[in-house]
């Protein structure tokens, strides 16, 4: 059954936590609960951010559903914006792969703003990694071939190999490439293995961590 209460998006500036309708802490924690216990795969840890419009929620209500959260899933809140009604969330209204800027507080985790740039084609039993940023590669991964990074994977040509963004867990991460058609994506935890033999589409595609911890490839148009 669609949980019409709560819904999670993973944007490029993390996971949001998206709350509609004027309903009660109760009737929030339980569709919390509902959505989390459908998910394949567990977010103890993960950060994330919650988006509402205006609501009945008291401001002692999202303290409480704040804990919750923590003490019950291990969730990390990031923040709480309260739109309006009449005012849009640009969350809402924004395609989950475009004009989000980044707002992360790193403390002491790497530094996901540095990029490694590799201008060769990743072959067969090849493997190239990043743990402290992204990597950008100015050529194909080959299958065999695996690229790793803590940040976003950018392939200038074909993925035809295995790539994992988010090493460290960031769930915002992306998987770009000219050709996508990877024998494994891996984003944090999530993972998603195409149909064998699939087909290039003829444009660029963007990988990234959609609803209830699908990873979901579209057309890549730009951030």
């Amino acid at each position: 059954m669609k949980n019409s209460i709560v819904k999670l998006r993973g944007y490029k500036d993390g996971l949001h936590l998206i709350i509609n309708p004027k309903v009660s802490l109760t009737e929030v924690e339980t569709a919390i609960q509902e959505l989390l216990n459908r998910m394949n795969q567990p977010l103890a840890g993960t950060s994330v951010h919650i988006d509402m419009t205006t609501s009945p929620l008291t401001p002692d209500d999202l303290t409480d559903l704040e804990t919750h959260l923590t003490e019950n899933y291990d969730l990390v809140v990031s923040g709480v914006n309260i739109y309006d009604e009449k005012d849009e969330s640009p969350i809402l209204a924004a395609p989950a792969t475009h004009s989000i800027s980044p707002s992360l507080t790193m403390g002491n985790h790497p530094n996901f703003e540095q990029a490694q740039i590799v201008r060769q084609t990743i072959r067969s039993g090849q493997t190239t990694s990043c743990l402290i940023g992204s990597v950008v590669i100015y050529g194909d991964v080959n299958p065999g071939g695996e690229v790793v990074a803590a940040g976003d994977v950018i392939v200038l040509g074909a993925l035809r190999g295995n790539a994992h963004a988010g090493a460290h867990g960031k769930l915002s991460s992306v998987i770009i490439a000219m050709e996508l058609v990877p024998l494994q994506l891996q984003i944090g935890s999530y993972v998603n293995r195409p149909p064998i033999g699939q087909k290039s589409r003829g444009y660029p595609e963007i990988a990234r961590v959609g609803a209830e911890g699908i990873i979901i490839v579209e057309e890549f148009i730009k951030f």
